[in-house]
């Protein structure tokens, strides 16, 4: 008779021991594969860099050249200081960081202190009576992290915080090569600018000496007539111009969260800095280490698993202590007079029998939110390494392409000054001299465009780098800033 106790003792044992291992047991829905990914040891285009550079050479090639003009890095500094992109990031990660704290409360006990007083009237057939009640309760509540629910809950929380982190690095981050990048697209447009109008009084002057020909019978009005054409073209182009300008500096100024008047940055003259052949010493590991926006989509992954581990645990039993003390009495002013206060204390066992597949349906919708994210994340890191590819081998173009330029300014410039002087000495006709000055134009434009768009691949390619040198350097320079 005593076995059937027994049984039943061991039995409850067992389940209570499976119910602990199932709740305790790994739910992570992150693979291996993704866990440990396969990166290649170099680049598909591999950078060459002098093996007499590779002692002095870090991470960032010449990223300190780029932003090497104070005045630039002054501009840095006033974006990171007031720019309303990074101000709503940083007030992200304080959300992050109080919910942080809301989750940790749950290490500890909570405490509540209660005050009540009533007074009712009760009506009966032998009359009515008034009562009058007061009370006064401290409750004790804490519930016991037995399959590490909580922990899971304060694990995401923490996940998530991470993840604000990294956002908040990320948009100083895009902050400062948003910056950059504005600052030498708006160099570009006023080089454009001053090129123009060069080419504009050229033109003028030309006309002059064009016109004085055709008054001494030396030349036909149709050269004048084509000049005087080429000049209202630049004149109108100068014009266009002015405009792009005018709006580049706007958006230098919306960067710094400052109204758009185009007043502030019409003053700058500077040139746009020659780059190093080189490009740097990072690896493809690197940027998987460094770049922000790979961090961020990692820890919002890993805090998707978490959560599929709370949902997971809140399958199981939850047990909670409580403890309460007080006071009664039929008049307020009698609380606490120094009689004997009633207490108690209490141990509670819940579980969920049955709420009709919710729970279960709860676990794996967040097991399915965790394989979304875990593609989320690697297609955001194969998109990373692609356009770091892609920027590689435009280096490599544009590199090519602006020393090709370059000499081809040089023969064209040459060309032009050669075909007027002809035309003058009558060798020629005007119009070899229009090709000559179109093919020098072209050149000279495409020098000063080409040279942008290297600078803008590069200040790309540090983006993604941003996770190390670029935010030291940063903040190197411009803490030398008054």
């Amino acid at each position: 008779m005593d076995l059937l106790p027994n049984f039943r003792v061991r039995t409850l044992a067992i389940s209570c021991a499976a119910l602990l291992f199932a709740g305790c047991s790994q739910t992570s829905a992150i693979s291996d594969k993704t866990r440990n990914l396969n990166l290649p040891n170099n680049w598909q285009q591999e950078v060459s860099v002098p093996e007499s550079e590779l002692s002095g050479l870090s991470a960032l090639g010449d990223w300190a050249l780029i932003i090497a003009d104070n005045r630039l890095q002054s501009v840095i500094a006033k974006a990171l200081a007031q720019s309303p992109e990074l101000i709503a990031a940083y007030n992200d990660l304080q959300i992050a960081k109080e919910q942080l704290t809301i989750t940790g409360a749950s290490d500890y006990p909570a405490l509540t202190l209660s005050l009540d007083n009533s007074r009712r009237k009760s009506v009966s057939s032998n009359g009515s009576t008034v009562a009058n009640s007061a009370g006064i309760d401290l409750n004790l509540s804490y519930e016991v992290d037995i399959w590490g629910k909580l922990s899971a809950e304060q694990q995401q929380s923490s996940l998530q915080f991470q993840a604000s982190k990294v956002a908040f690095e990320q948009a100083k981050n895009n902050i400062v090569t948003d910056v950059v990048g504005a600052w030498f697209a708006l160099v570009e447009a006023q080089k454009l600018l001053g090129l123009y109008q060069v080419r504009a009084e050229n033109l003028e002057s030309n006309y002059d000496i064009i016109n004085s020909s055709y008054k001494l019978g030396l030349s036909e009005a149709l050269d004048v007539y084509l000049n005087q054409n080429n000049v209202n073209s630049e004149l109108a182009r100068i014009e266009q111009q002015k405009q792009t300008v005018l709006e580049k500096q706007r958006a230098l100024d919306v960067l710094l969260g400052q109204y758009p008047t185009g007043d502030n940055f019409s003053d700058i003259e500077i040139a746009l800095p020659q780059l190093e052949q080189s490009l740097f010493s990072a690896l493809p590991a690197d940027v998987l280490t460094n770049s922000f926006s790979i961090q961020q989509s990692w820890f919002s992954l890993l805090a998707a698993d978490a959560g599929l581990a709370v949902a997971h645990k809140n399958r199981f039993p939850s047990l909670n202590l409580t403890a309460s003390t007080g006071d009664s009495s039929d008049e307020l002013s009698n609380l606490l007079d120094g009689g004997a206060l009633a207490w108690s204390v209490a141990g509670s066992l819940t579980a969920p029998l049955f709420n009709a597949g919710r729970l279960k349906s709860l676990e794996e919708q967040a097991r399915l939110t965790v394989k979304k994210q875990e593609q989320q994340y690697l297609t955001a890191v194969f998109t990373e390494f692609a356009d770091m590819e892609n920027r590689i081998s435009s280096h490599s173009t544009l590199t090519k392409q602006l020393a090709y330029y370059q000499k081809a300014e040089e023969n064209a410039v040459a060309a032009e000054s050669l075909a007027f002087n002809q035309y003058v000495k009558g060798l020629n006709s005007y119009t070899t001299v229009l090709e000559a000055q179109r093919r020098a134009f072209d050149a000279q434009v495409s020098v000063i465009q080409v040279s942008n768009q290297l600078i803008q691949n590069r200040i790309a390619m540090y983006a993604k780098l941003g996770g190390s040198d670029l935010a030291q350097t940063i903040e190197q320079k411009v803490s030398t800033i008054n």
